[in-house]
């Protein structure tokens, strides 16, 4: 086959009944017109013996010395069946015949054209403008030629045109032959190898490009031409069917992939996408896509993907889409507490970190829960994966429905164009946390039960479940049991639930850890100010009986606003005031003697409030107004930053 860098090569290859040495007739006129061939090929003549003709050619084949060979009809279609290098036969000149019909015209005789197992239609349709008989016969070998040649000379016919074997049978014979092949029947057999050879040419570039590419992808990939055949295959392949059979180049692609319907795809041009298949232990994704060119299929390309190689890129596109608000960021060793209930329920967190099972977390408002489920994801093996958390009872159920199971491009009215991934979804190969799992409406705990139950999730709108992967947590504070006997909740779905449980004690059933998580509080409040952390010490060391002795109904949340109002006052150390007034709900009764300190001059409320939006502001200056840093460094939530600043503006408005 020619390379891209060298001209064709083309051998005419040219018999004889017995080959002398001396060149013929055929061999003269190639002679004359090779010069102006000699830009666009490399043309060779050999000329042998009909006896020697087979061994000939397969010695030219052995040694790759042409791309195509050009001979005789009768001799191209002996050689076609003996060797696999492409062969064309000299066309027959209309000229020669028109000349031969001519000359058995001037020699008072018939004549007589003698052609390779094919006849002449186009002489058949014109033989009613001859004025002289012309007879046609085929021949099938060299016997069947000589014969042919006799009856003809029988009939009187000594005229006799065709091949140059034809002619020196003829004139063996004693009649006279005609050599039907002139120059421009040469040139037009030259031409048509040329162009076969720029095709293969073009075709062998583009199969060059195509491998090329091929050997740089990850996945396996097969090139097939139009009839199923392969022409170009990676290592990757190979690599992913070890250690079955590889894939070579020529072999028919359905005996490696007999379950893929291959020819389907080259008969109607319908792709298969990922289709599963077995090879061995392997699982392989199969996909064959049609290449057509001109509106025809001129073949296919297979692709073939290990199941988990596209696992693990899944996972990595969703860890690199992921938001950051889908990240956990608490984990045990911040679950502070030395109470025996309180232990405990971080001992079985702990285990259950391991489990993929589904953890119920029941607790009052406050207690902690979500940094439980925090935790248990940061201990787990989906540690990298997304932790998505959402509250059941902060949204509509219309609302919840679809921020939970997704929803299809034109879902409903406003429903944003092509579509949006639910929180199932966002959670895949992670946790998902739903808290308040009790406010949940019935119709929404229907879904829920069929989710934990497939493993799959129905986006609204859509035909077709999507599989998923997730680790579910779930919290309330409310009853559960009683939830059910009101028929608020599905049993069934409580026992979905209650795989794994852990109950968090109150506040004020751990009253011993308040001192470790008042100190903890206030430490991450005043960030290393040493002056304000020491400050804000000195007022929760006055504070601390109360804070032993009050019911916390509001748990941990409560804590942290009490050390937060005694953190902001911290500022102003030398501005004494009673501490009923900026703690009252420790002090409930109006007999019970609070701690004094100095009073300023100013209204004790107006001042406190002063002192925290002066603190604010200092902060938010210091961070360039960034109100996620601003909120972080004052230890309080961006929403509870943004409504002091609101009520800061609005009071100086009035």
């Amino acid at each position: 086959m020619p390379s891209e860098h060298r001209k064709p090569r083309i051998t005419a290859l040219i018999s004889h009944l017995t080959f002398d040495g001396q060149p013929s007739k055929l061999t003269r006129t190639l002679n004359e017109i090779l010069p102006r061939y000699e830009q666009q090929a490399d043309v060779q003549i050999v000329e042998t013996s009909v006896d020697k003709l087979l061994s000939t050619a397969r010695a030219i084949e052995q040694k790759q010395s042409a791309d195509i060979l050009i001979c005789s009809s009768a001799s191209a279609e002996f050689l076609r069946k003996k060797v696999s290098i492409t062969i064309l036969s000299f066309r027959m000149g209309e000229y020669d015949l028109i000349r031969a019909i001519n000359l058995a015209k001037e020699r008072g005789t018939k004549a007589g054209i003698l052609t390779h197992q094919r006849t002449l239609k186009e002489l058949e349709e014109m033989s009613g403008l001859f004025t002289v008989e012309v007879s046609q016969a085929i021949y099938t070998s060299l016997q069947d030629a000589r014969e042919k040649i006799r009856a003809f000379v029988d009939q009187g016919i000594h005229v006799i045109i065709g091949s140059p074997t034809v002619v020196e049978l003829a004139e063996a014979a004693g009649a006279e032959g005609v050599f039907a092949i002139n120059a421009d029947a040469v040139r037009l057999t030259l031409d048509d190898a040329l162009a076969i050879c720029h095709s293969r040419a073009e075709e062998a570039q583009k199969h060059r490009r195509i491998h090329a590419v091929l050997k740089h992808l990850n996945e396996g990939v097969i090139a097939l031409d139009a009839t199923g055949k392969v022409f170009s295959v990676n290592t990757s392949m190979n690599s992913l069917l070890k250690p079955l059979q590889p894939v070579s180049i020529g072999d028919r692609a359905t005996e490696h992939f007999p379950d893929i319907d291959i020819d389907g795809v080259l008969q109607t041009g319908k792709p298969i996408e990922s289709q599963l298949s077995s090879r061995g232990h392997q699982r392989l994704a199969i996909s064959v896509l049609p290449i057509i060119e001109n509106g025809q299929i001129d073949g296919a390309i297979l692709t073939c993907q290990e199941i988990r190689e596209i696992q693990r890129t899944e996972r990595r596109l969703r860890s690199q889409s992921r938001p950051s608000h889908f990240i956990a960021r608490y984990n045990f060793e911040q679950l502070i507490g030395k109470d025996p209930s309180f232990q405990k329920a971080v001992h079985l967190a702990k285990l259950y970190a391991h489990s993929d099972s589904t953890v119920l977390i029941t607790g009052e408002s406050g207690t902690g829960k979500e940094l439980f489920a925090q935790s248990i994801h940061n201990a787990s093996d989906r540690q990298q994966m997304p932790f998505v958390a959402i509250n059941c009872a902060a949204f509509p159920e219309t609302l919840l429905e679809s921020e939970l199971f997704g929803y299809d491009d034109g879902a409903f009215t406003g429903s944003r164009k092509g579509g949006k991934p639910g929180l199932f979804e966002a959670a895949h190969n992670g946790t998902i946390f739903l808290d308040e799992i009790g406010d949940m409406p019935i119709h929404l705990q229907t879904r829920l039960l069929r989710v934990l139950q497939e493993r799959q999730v129905l986006r609204l709108g859509a035909s077709e479940p999507t599989p998923i992967n997730i680790r579910v947590i779930a919290a309330t504070h409310r009853d559960l049991q009683q939830q059910i006997a009101s028929s608020q909740f599905r049993e069934d779905l409580f026992y979905r639930l209650n795989t794994l449980r852990i109950s968090i004690p109150s506040l004020r059933q751990r009253i011993s850890d308040i001192p470790a998580l008042a100190n903890l509080i206030a430490k991450n409040l005043t960030q290393g100010d040493t002056t304000r952390e020491q400050a804000t010490t000195e007022i929760l060391n006055t504070l601390m009986p109360q804070l032993m002795k009050h019911k916390w109904q509001g748990n941990i949340r409560e804590l942290e606003n009490i050390i937060e109002r005694a953190f902001l006052f911290s500022r102003f150390p030398d501005a004494p005031q009673p501490l009923d007034a900026l703690f009252p709900e420790l002090f409930p009764s109006a007999t019970e003697q609070a701690p004094s300190l100095k009073t300023p001059k100013e209204n004790l409320h107006t001042f406190g409030k002063a002192a925290e939006i002066t603190l604010i502001r200092e902060t938010l200056d210091a961070h360039n107004g960034d109100m996620n840093k601003t909120a972080k460094a004052l230890g309080i939530s961006r929403s509870t930053l943004w409504r002091r600043l609101r009520r800061s503006q609005s009071q100086n408005q009035r």
